[in-house]
């Protein structure tokens, strides 16, 4: 083999080695749900079906024939705590007839929870995804914003609104 043909080869080779993964057109879906799954695994899996229809995806039952196959993780971690303001009522002061609230100046340390889902999305029948996402988010234990039901649904959500982008997404 010549040189030239032999540098022609290896630039053939090198450009198939960085080809990209192959584009993931929308198409029939089915989420796993594992038999054992608690209700909380439940929700996130309930939020991402919701967020894969909103990304144009048809949402099938698994035993269906789908193209795809999603495959939903959800883990929830301590992360440190925070002061949080106490959720007790005002101090009050009265001055004649006119009661002021006072200001307590009062908290309390509170956990923070982190909380990531991931969603690979493989051809049925495949073991290798065609495209994985990750959201997480960081709130305060036991927060309105911790609430299991709107955790799931902001982090599916925002994870396939920037479908079929890869990057990582972090919800406030």
């Amino acid at each position: 083999m010549s040189i030239p043909t032999t540098a022609f080869l290896a630039l053939a080779l090198q450009s198939q080695a960085a080809a990209p993964a192959p584009a993931v057109a929308p198409g029939t879906i089915a989420v796993e749900v594992a038999e054992d799954a608690s209700a909380f695994d439940r929700l996130f899996t309930d939020a991402v079906t919701r967020a894969l229809s909103d990304a144009r995806f048809v949402p099938l039952p698994l035993e269906s024939h789908s193209r795809y196959i999603a495959r939903v993780t959800v883990t929830r971690t301590e992360s440190g705590a925070v002061t949080a303001k106490a959720k007790e009522p005002p101090a009050m002061a009265a001055l004649g007839q006119v009661f002021v609230p006072l200001p307590s100046g009062k908290s309390q340390i509170r956990g923070l929870v982190s909380t990531d889902l991931s969603v690979d999305i493989l051809l049925r029948g495949g073991d290798t995804p065609v495209w994985s996402g990750r959201a997480s988010t960081v709130q305060v234990e036991g927060s309105a914003a911790d609430a299991p039901a709107a955790v799931a649904t902001k982090l599916a959500s925002a994870l396939m609104r920037q479908f079929p982008r890869r990057d990582p997404v972090s919800v406030p």
